[in-house]
């Protein structure tokens, strides 16, 4: 019995719908009663409010316990994601996969990396402005102290300058302090400088980039040490069994309901197959390399870094795309004029979004199966088990693969929460046309160019 089922009445489900079906009704209404499907409807903004207010709460276990006990009011969600590495790890799949992929930790290291890295230009650059504004002061101060002086009769002498931000400039490290107390020449001092600065950093900064990577290294260890226990336990259901055609449906059958789960998250699909990808790839290598002499699994192992380059290549080009986008959109608005009207900045800002969003993903995906490739080396190269057992858990490996690798979402499970996802496809295949006309425009330039 519960306290309250208003919820449960918007969304169309019992109160004793599972987590799955209470998905699949919201996906469902989301897309009937979204307020661009509904433009002359006044109540359709309120409605979808409603759907997601009633899908917030009964989608997390701890609201949905205190609200079939208490009702609305003890059931009221927390603030929304300000910590941008958190929204971004929610927009990729979130909390769901995280047994099966752990914490995605590329915004995190992007962000870390940038502010320590910006800080010598941010302090540069303050230095310099703190000089130029001295300077101007400085000017200011000596012509009006030469002028009374000059007024009362008396031999003007300029007063030494002093610089604004100097002490603060001269504090900025215990290096430079030690250099003062030494008695180091001017000259040695800036050959000092250069030699303890690399690639615009300083010292200081470089010790605290070489300790946020080790504790990077130590974390993503740690990642896919706990990330190789869980699929050992998770194929084990197979693995520790006789294996038999009724063990195997049992074991296939939950693959697919952690499928059915996963597939509505966001970018659950493409995190889905870029998992089982992985499992395949480096499961069938396995198995090959223990026949013929391995001599399959050569040629395997180099299609794999063949396509680990193709992916490497895919990120790097994805992310350039995406900043000459915006550069693009930079220009156009800076120079405005007509032709840059509300309707071409939405395009723009859509066009933008998606293909940051698209570089983001790629990159994801990068860090995705590279820590899962290191994953499955563990469970497949642990010494410390038998061959046979390994074997065993490679066979395991592709048949889960190949079930993630199938997952699709039939059409009533298209919702509103694939928006960042149909963003992303909407810029990429603009791209793709845009590509296809320019090879179409060369080709006909090169054609008459020859027939000329």
């Amino acid at each position: 019995m519960v306290a309250d089922t208003t919820y449960y009445d918007i969304l169309g489900v019992p109160p004793t719908a599972t987590e799955i079906e209470i998905k699949k009704a919201y996906r469902k209404l989301a897309i009937v009663t979204h307020p661009d499907k509904n433009p002359g409807d006044a109540t359709a903004h309120e409605k979808f409010q409603a759907i997601g207010e009633a899908y917030q709460v009964l989608s997390d276990q701890e609201l949905r316990k205190r609200y079939d006990k208490f009702g609305k009011e003890d059931a009221v969600p927390g603030g929304g994601f300000e910590d941008p590495a958190e929204f971004f790890s929610m927009i990729f799949g979130g909390s769901a996969f995280v047994d099966l992929i752990g914490e995605i930790s590329l915004m995190k290291d992007l962000t870390t990396t940038m502010d320590i890295t910006m800080e010598a230009a941010e302090e540069d650059e303050l230095a310099e402005l703190a000089e130029s504004a001295e300077e101007k002061l400085n000017i200011h101060d000596d012509a009006a102290a030469g002028t009374s002086e000059q007024a009362a009769g008396q031999p003007y002498t300029p007063a030494p300058r002093r610089r604004l931000g100097q002490q603060a400039i001269m504090d900025r490290s215990e290096e430079e302090a030690r250099m003062e107390a030494a008695g180091l020449t001017s000259e040695e001092k800036e050959l000092r400088k250069k030699e303890q600065k690399k690639g615009g950093l300083t010292k200081e900064q470089q010790d605290r980039l070489a300790a946020y990577e080790l504790e990077r290294k130590h974390a993503r260890e740690e990642r896919v040490n706990t990330l190789a226990n869980k699929l050992v336990d998770r194929i084990s259901i197979w693995t520790e069994t006789d294996k038999g055609p009724n063990v195997t449906r049992a074991f296939e059958e939950q693959i697919r309901h952690e499928v059915e789960n996963l597939k509505m998250e966001s970018f659950g699909i493409e995190i889905l197959h870029a998992v089982g990808a992985t499992y395949v790839q480096k499961a069938t290598s396995f198995l090959k390399s223990q026949k013929f002499l391995g001599i399959s699994g050569f040629f395997s192992r180099l299609k794999d870094k063949g396509t680990l380059a193709k992916e490497t290549w895919t990120t790097i080009s994805t992310a350039i795309d995406a900043k000459m986008t915006m550069e693009e959109m930079a220009k156009l608005e800076e120079k405005g004029g007509e032709d840059w009207t509300d309707e071409k900045k939405v395009e723009y800002e859509r066009k933008v979004t998606g293909k940051i969003l698209a570089a983001a993903w790629r990159g994801s995906k990068f860090e995705i199966q590279g820590v899962l490739r290191d994953v499955c080396d563990q469970v497949l190269g642990d010494k410390r088990i038998r061959l046979e057992k390994r074997i065993e858990r490679a066979h395991a490996l592709v048949i889960a693969g190949n079930i993630y690798q199938k997952a699709e979402r039939d059409p009533d499970e298209e919702g509103d929460y694939m928006a960042f996802e149909q963003l992303m496809a909407e810029a990429m295949t603009k791209k793709g046309k845009d590509e296809k006309k320019k090879k179409k425009e060369k080709s006909k330039h090169e054609h008459n160019v020859s027939a000329a």
